[in-house]
């Protein structure tokens, strides 16, 4: 992650946004090194083959933020303004971090974003640093499992930033797929590392047959691309 500067945010144009995110990001990389020494047993499988990363139990992840990165958040910022997505769904809301950048773009499209995440105390932090930025009305964080908690979406959906457990990323697409518009956008982060874990989802959207045009993409760090064409 690069040094935390002031120009990241700068395009957001929102001073409470990018105080916001300057603090989440500085304290995201005081993290940094406990997270190098846990993959660090896994980095020859992850810069090779990537990881087949199931729903790993461990406390370890109990408070660490694995945020996007900034040039990856610009990036998701960036393409549901060009979308003017209103309609924006997010698996795995962590601390926050990307979903401001969701609900920023939201707040400017004139619509909102839904985001899930499993564990209460990330659910009350997230919304309260949503919260700190400003963009509460934009954004709604439905607490629990998202196989279950976004069984409740019933309306088309613009853009879909997939950021949760990557075993379940293809569980989730395909709750999510009946309300795809022609045209959304799919974001999925993490394909380069634990591909394996994802590789149901991979196989099914590069195929032209099953109506979606993808490929991946690298803002810095590896995310899968994906537009429903049919």
């Amino acid at each position: 992650m690069p040094k935390v500067k002031p120009e990241l945010f700068a395009f957001l144009d929102d001073s409470k946004i990018e105080a916001t995110l300057s603090r989440l990001y500085t304290e995201a990389l005081k993290q940094g090194w406990s997270m190098v020494f846990h993959f660090l047993p896994k980095a020859f499988k992850m810069f090779g083959k990537g990881i087949d990363w199931k729903m790993e139990k461990e406390s370890f992840y109990d408070d660490k933020y694995i945020p996007i990165l900034p040039y990856q958040g610009t990036f998701l910022y960036m393409q549901a303004r060009a979308l003017n997505a209103k309609n924006i769904v997010e698996f795995g809301t962590s601390f926050g971090i990307s979903t401001i950048y969701l609900a920023k773009a939201a707040k400017d499209n004139g619509g909102k974003v839904i985001s899930t995440e499993y564990m209460p105390h990330k659910v009350k932090i997230a919304r309260q640093n949503i919260e700190e930025a400003g963009l509460s009305e934009y954004a709604d964080i439905w607490e629990g499992d998202a196989r279950e908690t976004l069984r409740n979406i019933n309306e088309p959906i613009d853009f879909v930033l997939l950021d949760g457990w990557p075993d379940l990323v293809f569980p989730i697409f395909k709750l999510l797929e009946p309300n795809l518009k022609k045209g959304a956008v799919i974001i999925v982060d993490d394909v380069q590392g634990f591909q394996p874990s994802m590789q149901d989802y991979l196989d099914y959207i590069r195929k032209p047959e099953n109506g979606y045009i993808s490929t991946t993409i690298r803002p810095k760090k590896a995310m899968e691309f994906t537009i429903k064409i049919s």
